[in-house]
């Protein structure tokens, strides 16, 4: 399912395609994916697998223990698709309500939540798209990240 996936992406990038033709993609790729894969666990983490890097896009596999969060971050400058392999995340979306221009600092404001099972998409796309990312309490999760250049911070 990866190398496919990687191939298709290789031969034309994610920014020169629909929002409808990237989620096809990753749909292809969840009804094709084989759970159980071995992938590198952190206890109380979460661990990110680079399966493929370019400049114009790179594919990462995440696993998150059981209850995990991320922190509320941003995506930079860049598109990001996430989708659900194994298990359950809950995202919790934020609105930014400062412009932006003073480093290391933000304020935010909750805006709502959802919860996305095996088979579920997300797209985030720039830096005031703000979320937080979490493992739901009952099991670990396996999510497939795509973004749109190099992952750097």
């Amino acid at each position: 399912m990866l190398q496919r996936l990687i191939d298709d992406l290789r031969r034309r990038a994610p920014l020169e395609r629909t929002t409808a033709e990237m989620a096809a993609l990753l749909i292809w790729g969840y009804a094709n994916w084989s759970p159980g894969r071995a992938l590198i666990a952190r206890p109380g983490s979460y661990t990110r697998t680079l399966a493929y890097g370019a400049e114009n896009f790179e594919v990462v596999l995440l696993n998150w223990s059981a209850g995990v969060p991320s922190a509320i971050h941003d995506h930079g400058d860049q598109h990001c698709w996430m989708l659900v392999l194994d298990g359950t995340l809950w995202t919790q979306d934020f609105a930014r309500l400062d412009a932006g221009d003073v480093a290391g600092y933000a304020r935010v404001e909750a805006r709502g939540s959802s919860l996305l099972e095996p088979g579920g998409l997300d797209l985030r796309a720039g830096r005031f798209s703000l979320h937080r990312v979490a493992a739901t309490p009952a099991a670990p999760v396996v999510s497939l990240h795509v973004y749109s250049g190099r992952l750097r911070e």
